[in-house]
C-alpha cells in the first residue's frame, strides 16, 4: 500500500462507501485505488460496481473518514 494518496483517490472512497454507483469503472482514480487492493469491482444484481475492501475501509478509518 502506498503511503500518500490523491485527493481525488480518498474522495472516491469516501463516494464509495455512500454513492457507489455515481463512480464511474474507468475512472483513473478508482483503477489506483484498485491496484493498491483498496477498492475490488465486484457483480451484483446484473451489474457490476465497485466496492471499498476492507484495506479501503481501514484507511478510512484511520483518516477518520468513516467509523
Amino acid at each position: 500500500m502506498k503511503s500518500f494518496f490523491s485527493p481525488h483517490e480518498l474522495a472516491i472512497l469516501v463516494l464509495l462507501i455512500s454513492a457507489p454507483t455515481q463512480v464511474s469503472l474507468n475512472n483513473p482514480d478508482l483503477l489506483a485505488l484498485q491496484q493498491d487492493n483498496l477498492v475490488e469491482i465486484v457483480a451484483a444484481d446484473n451489474t457490476v460496481l465497485p466496492r471499498v475492501t476492507e484495506d479501503g475501509v481501514m484507511v478510512l478509518r484511520r483518516l477518520g473518514m468513516t467509523a
